[in-house]
């Protein structure tokens, strides 16, 4: 795996790099500051695999240098891990939103940081079998209904490995109490059927930016799972009940001005779960609670209008790791 290492503090890069020496990472290239990493990213012969960006740095900071990273096409979905001593809750967020797939303070924890690095190395595998198989697929019929759908361009939109990196984090060092919720927008069945795939991607675009905006003051984050299905994870205080969310969702989600179908006339409606948190007793890095806001989501379609047209769309299945 090809890691791009940039810090400004020349004893890190050196650390850092004897570490994943030590553990079978051996193609390390180091960068000193923002600017000195991008030069390297544009002269490198072969694509990096991975990066490791320091937050704080002179200059160009780390979440800066992220979202120049996303912006190239052959970066958009990297493995970017941030390694930094500030573990408060603004910089984690913020650091998610440019982009990055995970976290790691510092001083380091030698067991945390590599398997943290492997994680980052199946992530970029997947990537690139992903990648192997979109391109094959160009030919065939568009991806099922029931297939998740990569939503990078709207603010708190990530995909559902990094959704569940950024909940591990703060289950494990307690920034805020969490809650979790599903929601799932019905008709998107009906656009999905019955319009192009680029049109279905826009129409899903559109209403992820609705979500980001009305979830805006929750530190979300939220990842479309496929089925016409959203999980939304952010501040338990702050996330909006069950019928406030819905009753937003369904005044937004018919604004043509927000949501615009060229292809499928339809309105919209919205079937939201109630929140749900992690319990006392479950260990951290539990995400059973991701589960729990799914099968609440499951009963609100059961009871909707007699769960008529309201199911998970080719027989979708949302779950997550304990």
């Amino acid at each position: 795996m090809k890691t791009l290492v940039v810090d400004d503090d020349e004893l890190i890069r050196e650390l850092l790099v004897e570490i994943l020496a030590a553990h079978g990472y051996e193609n390390i290239t180091q960068a000193e500051s923002g600017e000195d990493a991008l030069a390297k990213i544009s002269q490198s012969d072969q694509p990096f695999d991975c990066f490791m960006f320091d937050i704080q740095m002179p200059g160009m900071d780390g979440i800066e240098l992220c979202s120049h990273v996303r912006a190239m096409a052959q970066y958009k979905d990297s493995p970017v891990l941030m390694i930094t001593a500030m573990n408060n809750q603004d910089y984690i967020g913020r650091a998610f939103s440019a982009g990055a797939t995970d976290y790691v303070t510092k001083p380091f924890d030698t067991t945390e940081l590599i398997t943290r690095v492997r994680l980052a190395d199946r992530l970029q595998s997947e990537t690139k079998r992903a990648s192997a198989a979109a391109a094959t697929a160009l030919a065939k019929p568009k991806p099922a209904f029931s297939e998740p759908v990569a939503i990078t361009e709207i603010k708190g939109f990530v995909n559902s490995a990094v959704l569940e990196n950024y909940v591990m984090i703060n289950l494990e060092q307690k920034h805020f109490p969490l809650a979790a919720v599903a929601l799932q927008i019905p008709e998107l069945a009906l656009v999905h059927a019955g319009s192009s795939s680029d049109e279905f991607q826009f129409v899903l675009t559109d209403i992820a930016e609705v979500i980001s905006d009305i979830l805006c003051g929750s530190q979300a984050f939220m990842s479309y799972v496929g089925g016409g299905v959203f999980i939304c994870v952010g501040n338990r205080h702050t996330m909006p009940d069950a019928g406030d969310l819905r009753s937003e969702l369904v005044v937004m989600l018919n604004d043509p001005d927000l949501v615009f179908c060229d292809e499928v006339h339809t309105s919209f409606t919205a079937i939201v779960g109630d929140k749900s948190a992690p319990k006392l007793f479950e260990k951290r890095g539990d995400l059973r609670f991701l589960d729990r806001a799914v099968e609440s989501m499951k009963a609100a379609i059961a009871t909707s209008d007699g769960g008529r047209a309201k199911k998970l769309a080719g027989g979708s299945q949302v779950a997550f790791a304990a």
